[in-house]
C-alpha cells in the first residue's frame, strides 16, 4: 500500500513524508527535533485521517489548491503538495484516508 517514510533534513531535524505505493508524496509533516516526535505523528496522522473534519481545504494566492491535517487544538500536522483541480485534491485526500492508517513505517535515517 502506502508508507511513512521518516527523514532527517540537512538541518538536523525529521520529517515524515506519507508516501502512495507509486512512491508520491501526499503530505509531509513540519519539522521535529528528534524521531520520537516523528513516530508520535505519525499516530496522530493514522487517527486524524480517519476523520474528514481534520482535513482543511485551502487554496494559495496562485490558486493552487492543497490540504492539510489539524490537531485537535487546531494546529497543523501535516500539509499535502499542490494540485491543479478539486478533483486531483479530492483524489489525493482519499488516498491519504485509505493509506495512512495502514501504512508501514519506513526510517531512513
Amino acid at each position: 500500500m502506502g508508507k511513512f517514510v521518516i527523514t532527517k533534513k540537512q538541518s538536523g531535524k525529521f520529517q515524515v513524508h506519507l508516501k502512495s505505493k507509486a512512491g508520491q508524496i501526499l503530505l509531509s509533516s513540519e519539522d521535529y527535533l528528534t524521531k520520537i516526535s516523528c513516530k508520535k505523528a505519525i499516530e496522530k496522522l493514522r487517527a486524524y485521517a480517519k476523520d474528514a473534519g481534520k482535513f482543511q481545504k485551502k487554496t494559495t494566492i496562485d490558486w493552487e489548491l492543497y490540504f492539510y491535517l489539524k490537531t485537535a487544538n487546531g494546529h497543523t500536522i501535516a500539509t499535502s503538495k499542490k494540485y491543479a483541480t478539486n478533483l486531483s485534491r479530492e483524489q489525493a485526500i482519499n488516498r491519504v484516508k485509505k493509506i495512512a492508517p495502514i501504512a508501514s513505517i519506513e526510517d531512513q535515517c
